[in-house]
């Protein structure tokens, strides 16, 4: 883990994680001036996922990449993209503006076995072609390392916030090899019952 920085909030029932793209309308008052001054300042801020429940304490920086309407209110809609992983150490509320002393967690990509790297992006090509699904092959083969896999794909937020809670790199291409394990088992069995329907009629 690194030292410890603030960062301002942004707690939404959302999560995000590296290198994802998303878009944002920004409406609140209290928003409005915190988005306004990282673009002035060309900082980033922290996106936490908040339900009914709880307000997580592990979240994503992200920073402005794209502004596609400024108000006349400063209301904004943009495109932010997710920077680094975190863990709140402390959450501080400044009047209506929650802000968290933070740490980054060190990902040390290059520590992954790349022997159980290569046959995850094997099992994830051959999956593509045999379900047919129309991708740029030549951007997936291109993949270094687990987020890489959660890119242009809609994922349900719980099983985004598990994603990215999983301790480090490893464990995340093992989620992705069990998730493709599954994806895979539930693929024969559909192609097992309909040979059987294709045989009964």
């Amino acid at each position: 883990m690194s030292e410890i920085v603030k960062i301002p909030l942004f707690p939404i029932n959302i999560s995000i994680l590296p290198e994802e793209k998303i878009p944002l309308h920004i409406f609140e008052e209290r928003y409005k001036k915190m988005v306004k001054k990282c673009i002035a300042n060309k900082t980033s801020f922290g996106i936490i996922y908040k339900n009914k429940e709880k307000l997580y304490d592990i979240g994503t920086t992200v920073k402005v990449i794209k502004i596609y309407k400024k108000y006349d209110d400063d209301r904004y809609d943009l495109m932010v993209e997710g920077q680094k992983r975190f863990k709140v150490i402390n959450f501080i509320k400044n009047r209506s503006l929650w802000y968290a002393e933070i740490q980054y967690f060190n990902e040390q990509y290059d520590k992954v076995d790349e022997i159980k790297f290569s046959k995850t992006l094997d099992k994830y090509l051959k999956l593509l072609l045999t379900l047919n699904i129309d991708h740029d092959i030549q951007s997936e083969i291109n993949k270094t390392k687990s987020f890489d896999f959660t890119k242009n794909i809609l994922i349900p937020t719980d099983i985004k916030q598990e994603f990215l809670e999983l301790k480090n790199e490893s464990h995340r291409i093992d989620y992705i090899n069990n998730f493709l394990d599954s994806i895979i088992q539930k693929s024969k069995k559909k192609n097992t019952d309909m040979k059987k329907g294709k045989i009964l009629n």
